[in-house]
Order: structure tokens, then sequence, then C-alpha cells
């Protein structure tokens, strides 16, 4: 069991505030992309061709919006420092045109016209992980019309080489990158809404993957994240299930397979979640966004690998996506959703033991 910290309780939130992003914002990231200290964030806007940026003040608040051109319907947003210089970049997968999106960060919060580069039909989300054990940061994008996960080496300098594929379950929806089998080559995690399994293809560190191999998931997986849920320093898989309104938790057992998966509902049609410590007792916890609730499910970690009953908080509608960061600097993860209509993002403060 995890031991606690001087703010270990019950997990609460302050009521949510509202932003406005985009049009339809589907995916929410958060970094400092201005380097002053502050939790900023950025949302893939589903049905404008935009990304949002919104930087952060460090007191929870948040500056106006500013809008960067990316590719067509652009589903998922990701963060790397793709040209080495030292500043946060962004890449979108765009389902509209079968590409991603490229925008250079000049580290004070504006960033680069796109560049894209073509991958696979209909790309969904997308990861980033050095692949081929150059240095230089890689790209893996799920597709989910034909059941593969495009892989481009990046060159270092912000461009990548041309794409290659390797095959998924069906309708490959969120990709995760992490170490399963503990060989420090990076391996892939993709979660499959149309037969219900998460495909886990191990690299080989050359930049090339081995053929998946399939867990059961809860019905409809969406997106999926890595923690070591039972703090045995193995890698631990978590999927949000859309249809049965459960997180399904794989416990991975340090040589890339996993256990059967247990399951534990949250709140109606989570769509997303991801996983931090969010009430101070060292053990990682969940956090779900629940598109049909308007709300984010928190389960808390027990340390071994289990979670306790959900706490619900209420956002704006139609939460797509959720993610954590420190937005008022006082230590505690908070935890913001970007909201499809009315095209928002909601920020939770934190105020476990306060």
């Amino acid at each position: 069991m995890a031991q606690g910290t001087a703010w270990a309780a019950a997990p609460t939130f302050a009521a949510h505030a509202e932003y406005g992003t985009g049009g339809a914002p589907v995916s929410v990231r958060v970094a400092d992309f201005d380097e002053d200290g502050n939790a900023d964030q950025v949302t893939a806007n589903y049905d404008d061709a935009t990304v949002s940026v919104l930087l952060g003040n460090g007191d929870g608040t948040f500056d106006t919006k500013v809008d960067y051109g990316v590719g067509s319907v652009p589903d998922g947003v990701e963060i790397g420092d793709y040209d080495k210089d030292g500043n946060l970049d962004l890449v979108t997968a765009n389902t509209g045109d079968n590409t991603v999106s490229v925008l250079l960060g000049n580290g004070d919060g504006t960033f680069d016209a796109k560049v894209d580069y073509g991958v696979g039909t209909s790309p969904f989300k997308v990861d980033t992980g050095d692949f081929d054990e150059d240095a230089n940061p890689d790209l893996a994008v799920s597709n989910i019309e034909d059941n593969t996960v495009s892989v481009l080496l990046g060159n270092g300098d912000g461009t990548f080489d041309a794409k290659v594929d390797y095959g998924t379950g069906t309708w490959p929806y969120g990709v995760a990158v992490g170490d399963f089998d503990e060989d420090a080559n990076l391996d892939l995690a993709v979660s499959n809404v149309g037969d219900n399994t998460v495909s886990v293809l191990l690299g080989n560190g050359d930049g090339t993957f081995d053929a998946e191999v399939d867990y059961g998931t809860g019905a409809q997986p969406s997106r999926v994240v890595l923690a070591d849920f039972d703090e045995d320093t193995d890698v631990d898989i978590a999927v949000a299930n859309l249809e049965d309104a459960t997180v399904s938790v794989l416990l991975g057992n340090g040589d890339g397979t996993f256990d059967a998966k247990v399951d534990y509902p949250t709140d109606a049609a989570p769509i997303s979640l991801d996983a931090a410590d969010l009430d101070g007792d060292s053990a990682v916890d969940l956090v779900t966004a629940n598109s049909a609730a308007a709300s984010v499910s928190v389960l808390p970690g027990n340390g071994e690998g289990t979670f306790g009953t959900k706490a619900d908080f209420g956002v704006d509608s139609t939460p797509f996506s959720v993610a954590v960061g420190d937005f008022n600097e006082d230590s505690r993860p908070d935890v913001a959703t970007a909201n499809y209509s009315p095209a928002t993002v909601s920020v939770l403060l934190n105020t476990t033991g306060s």
C-alpha cells in the first residue's frame, strides 16, 4: 500500500471553469509551451482544422486561445521536441486527409506553420517515442479505418521519414508508448474499438515492431494510458470503455505479457482517461472524461493494482478528452477536459485535503 502525504484524502475538485477553444475540441494535452514555468493547454479541434493553444498564468487561469491551422479533421494532438532545439512542438493526427501535421514551437508559446506527412487511412491518435534509439523522437499513429498503426521515424530536425504500417486489431483508436518487456526498447499499445481488445506490439529497438498480440478489454475501448498501478515497476495498461461505462486495467508482467482485465465502473460513455496521483497518497489514480454525462470520474488507486469507487465531478457538456497538470502551482494535479460542444475546455482545480 502506498504511503500517504500531508494532503492525502478523498479526491475533491473545485467547480469547473470554462475557456473557449476552436471548433469541437476532441483532444487536450498539457505542457509548458512558453517556458515560463506555468502549465499551458493545447486542443485538437475536430471541425475547423485547428489546434488551440491556451497559455496558463500559473494561478489556475488561462489566456484567450490562439489557433493554428492543421490538417483536415484533427482527432488527436501530442507534444514532443521534434527538431531538438529545446522548444516543445506539436503533432496532430488528421482523420480527414490521412496525414499528421507537425508544428514546430518557438519557445514563446507560438508555433510555425504546419508541415504534413502521410499516414494510414483515417488516423485517429498519435504518440511519440524514440523507436530506433537514435535519440530522435519518432511518431506512432493509430489508423482507425485500415486496422494499422503507422510509424514515422524522426530525423531530429523536425522532419520525418515515410510511414511504415503494422497490423492491429479492428478499428484502432488510441495508441500509447512504453517498455512492456523491459528490454529498453519502446513498445506500443493500441486500443481497438471494433473488437474490444488492446494490441501490444513489442519493439525491436531499430524502429520495427513484432506482430501484435491482443488482450481483451471492455466494450468499445477508446483511449489507452500506461502507468505502474501495482508498484512492481512493470508497466500496466488502462483503457476507457465507451460502451459499457468502465475502465479495464491490465497489469503487466514485465515480459511483454499482461494479465486478464479487471473492470471498474465510471460515469456514462468514458471516451478518454489519464493517470496521476490525484489524492496525494503516492498511488496512481485514474480520471476519465465521460462524453455522455458531462463529468469526469476519478478512480482512486490502492497502490496494488486495484481501484476504489469512482467519484464524479461535473464539467461542460460532451467532454471528449481529459488531461492532468498543475495549473495553479500548488503541487496538486488539476484536471482539464476538452468539450466537443460548446467548444470549451473545463478546468477543475484540485482541492484535496484543503
